[in-house]
């Protein structure tokens, strides 16, 4: 069963999502820290000190982490690139950014706002301990320090050349400099990321025999290495995948996979008619709802699936269509690859295409998945 996130709030005008995964993370480090680190390092202390100081480094390290994701979110709606949400999960945050960068420089900046927040603030908390008296034998001083060293660890380590990671989409945005092609840049960092997230992996395998890999030393911190390098090697595939996808994509317009010429009902009309001729013959058809001579919404054959059938003939149409206010128009000129995309993050099935304010067709998600099916890029299960 696949974890849905959940919202816990927003940060200035970005949902805060968090998924559920992301409490087996904070549960692990907060036991970690509170049985083993804290009990060593601060020795004499009494069991509910060592849970609490756990507990403020857990909490501070996440509003960190959610920091570090607003840097690139802010930058990114800077160059007025829109930014869905930014979610907690597993292996710690990702801010979900509807479109990648219009040129490197913006890529650049994007993927550089979060590392060089968290290295800011891990000396932020190093300056905090040191305004502090800088003692060691408080347990604020130990909290402080151990979140200026995770901070600046996070930062230098998400600036390491693995595609995704922000290091990687580092590499991507000064190969793009170079080269002045985005898929080859991508293609460059996204094997770059492949080939180190197989090293993490294979470090970690090691630490679990006994080695002594530098980053880990034990089984359970190489078990985390192979996870993180296996999380890595296949958010660097996907991405292979992706750039593979837009490469064919880009070749069409809109215009190209519009459905044009679709019939057109009254919203007061049942659906009984539609239904017994549509569900049988072409349960991918597309109607025009109407009120009047006005454009009153889409609907489509899946929606009709949604109407039981002793219901066909007293529910009309305009009660199960996508009204016109939830859809979102496009340009005739405007690349597939654009228009999916921003289907996808507005899960749309249908989006009309309109010139001069007239819809002259509608363009469908499933026949887009079907140009990638032809290509050969996406097999059953996949699309």
């Amino acid at each position: 069963m696949r974890l849905r996130p959940f919202r816990a709030g927003t940060l200035l005008g970005i949902p805060l999502m968090v998924n559920p995964s992301w409490f087996l993370l904070a549960g692990l480090t907060t036991w970690f820290l509170a049985t083993q680190f804290y009990p060593a390092a601060f020795e004499g202390a009494p069991w509910w000190t060592h849970l609490g100081m756990a507990a403020a480094s857990v909490a501070a390290f996440f509003a960190s982490i959610v920091l570090h994701e607003l840097a690139h979110s802010l930058v990114a709606r800077w160059f007025r690139i829109p930014v869905k949400s930014i979610t907690l999960f597993v292996f710690g945050g990702v801010a979900q950014i509807t479109r990648e960068a219009a040129r490197p420089l913006q890529e650049l900046l994007m993927a550089l706002a979060g590392p060089l927040t968290s290295i800011a603030l891990g000396g932020a908390f190093a300056g905090l301990w040191w305004l502090l008296g800088a003692q060691a034998d408080r347990p604020i001083d130990y909290v402080l320090v151990w979140l200026a060293i995770m901070n600046a660890a996070l930062g230098v380590f998400n600036l390491l050349p693995a595609f995704p990671m922000d290091g990687g989409r580092v590499f991507r945005a000064l190969a793009w400099l170079v080269t002045g092609r985005h898929g080859l840049a991508t293609a460059l960092a996204a094997w770059t990321g492949r080939a180190f997230a197989w090293g993490l992996a294979g470090a970690g395998v090691l630490a679990m025999l006994g080695r002594d890999v530098v980053l880990a030393n034990s089984l359970a911190g190489g078990a985390w290495l192979v996870l993180i390098g296996l999380f890595l090697e296949n958010a660097a595939r996907q991405s292979l995948l992706q750039n593979r996808l837009v490469q064919e994509l880009a070749r069409y317009r809109a215009e190209d996979v519009m459905l044009a010429d679709m019939p057109v009902v009254d919203a007061g009309q049942p659906v009984g008619p539609l239904a017994r001729g549509t569900l049988e013959l072409n349960p991918r058809a597309v109607f025009l709802v109407s009120e009047g001579d006005r454009l009153a919404g889409v609907l489509s054959g899946y929606d009709l699936l949604d109407v039981p059938e002793r219901l066909w003939d007293v529910t009309p149409a305009g009660s199960v269509m996508v009204p016109r206010e939830a859809l979102r128009a496009t340009a005739r000129d405007r690349l597939v690859s654009d228009v999916l995309l921003e289907m996808e993050m507005e899960d749309l099935l249908h989006m009309p295409v309109v010139e001069d304010g007239r819809v002259i067709g509608v363009v469908a998600r499933d026949r887009i998945v079907g140009l990638l099916r032809q290509a050969g890029l996406l097999g059953p299960a996949r699309a």
